[in-house]
């Protein structure tokens, strides 16, 4: 951001004035001194956008949660306290002062150099963390620990599934799983992101599955694994941000009582800059279905959520965090690419091609000129 001649600072953000291709996202100027910290809201100058595929959904009008009309995109991000309003008060021992570094999660807005959000989404950053690893934590962390350990029902030495565990959540899900010991099994799209997981949890090989191009072959992948790693019983929880042809081979393989957590449908991202309704309207017709009336026989469970959904539980959102940062001894965020937040579109589509591990982050310059 920079001030201008007349002396009003200006600030920076991404527009989507429709949903509808990634292409189309405008990156406009606005007067941030306009913003205004009043009763519990907080101020910030953010440093740091973390990316979601939530993002590039939203952006293509295949997300539910999309605001109708413009909007700015965006769910995480890190930055100062600028301005603490009036109403600003105290929470779990911390209580927000101007000048400190933060993390936070906001409903949409995230892609700004300048933001207003409510004190409750917001935690200071551990002082040994980047802006990057700060914006990268919050929304990918929450995700898995509400899958998990909510919904989930984690417990000691179940057996876990996680799908794209070298990404932001499968990597939150990986430590969580681990912090309860319990068992992973982790499923990745390529080859190369095998070494990441052996090295950051000391993986073996027999935990980590290249996932198959089909339903049948992934089927033989998980007997496999599930053989060497002792799963007699069943897989207890699967983390699916996948769906696809992997559903129901997943499904199949539950334990009694286990349930299959569905967050995301990856295998439905459209590969451009705006969906392929053809190709859409053909994976919908083919997606996987669970008959109500099985899953009581089969003592199974199929479980979906989206947190945007919760974003008016505040006080239960915020004891969920409070017990997340207590309960797990967590890694600094792996940030796997970063791009300047002028290039928000390529790296959205760095995302969307599936090669990243870690997080993908926006870095804010908010140098004066």
């Amino acid at each position: 951001w920079s001030r201008c001649h007349t002396g009003m600072v200006k600030g920076q953000r991404w527009i989507m004035p429709k949903a509808g291709s990634l292409d189309q996202l405008r990156l406009e100027g606005f007067d941030e001194s306009e913003l205004q910290a009043t009763e519990d809201l907080l101020k910030i100058e953010v440093k740091a956008i973390g990316l979601n595929f939530a993002d590039i959904f939203a952006c293509q009008g295949l997300y539910s949660a999309t605001p109708t009309g413009s909007f700015v995109p965006g769910l995480e991000f890190s930055g100062i306290i600028v301005e603490v309003g009036a109403d600003v008060k105290e929470r779990d021992g911390w209580r927000p002062k101007a000048g400190e570094r933060v993390m936070g999660v906001t409903r949409f807005g995230g892609y700004t150099t300048h933001l207003l959000t409510r004190s409750c989404f917001v935690r200071p950053i551990p002082s040994d963390w980047s802006y990057e690893e700060g914006a990268g934590f919050l929304c990918t962390s929450l995700t898995a620990w509400y899958g998990l350990v909510h919904l989930g029902g984690l417990k000691k030495d179940q057996h876990v599934l996680v799908h794209s565990a070298a990404g932001g959540v499968g990597l939150a899900a990986l430590e969580i799983v681990l912090a309860h010991k319990a068992h992973p099994i982790a499923t990745i799209g390529t080859a190369s992101k095998a070494s990441l997981l052996q090295e950051r949890f000391n993986l073996p090989s027999s935990k980590i599955i290249v996932r198959a191009k089909t339903g049948k072959d992934f089927g033989d992948q998980l007997d496999e694994s599930m053989k060497m790693n002792k799963c007699e019983e069943g897989i207890a929880i699967v983390m699916d941000s996948v769906q696809g042809p992997y559903f129901q081979p997943c499904y199949d393989r539950l334990c009694r009582g286990g349930r299959i957590v569905v967050f995301g449908a990856a295998s439905m991202t459209p590969p451009g800059d705006r969906p392929n309704w053809i190709r859409l309207a053909w994976q919908w017709l083919r997606r996987p279905t669970v008959d109500p009336l099985e899953i009581i026989a089969a003592n199974k469970g199929v479980l979906g959520f989206n947190l945007i959904w919760m974003w008016d539980k505040v006080e239960e959102m915020s004891e969920m965090l409070k017990s997340m940062l207590a309960a797990v001894p967590w890694k600094r965020p792996l940030v796997g690419k970063t791009y300047k937040m002028e290039d928000a579109a390529d790296a959205l589509r760095f995302l969307q091609s599936g090669q990243n591990v870690g997080k993908v982050v926006l870095v804010v310059n908010s140098g004066s000129s």
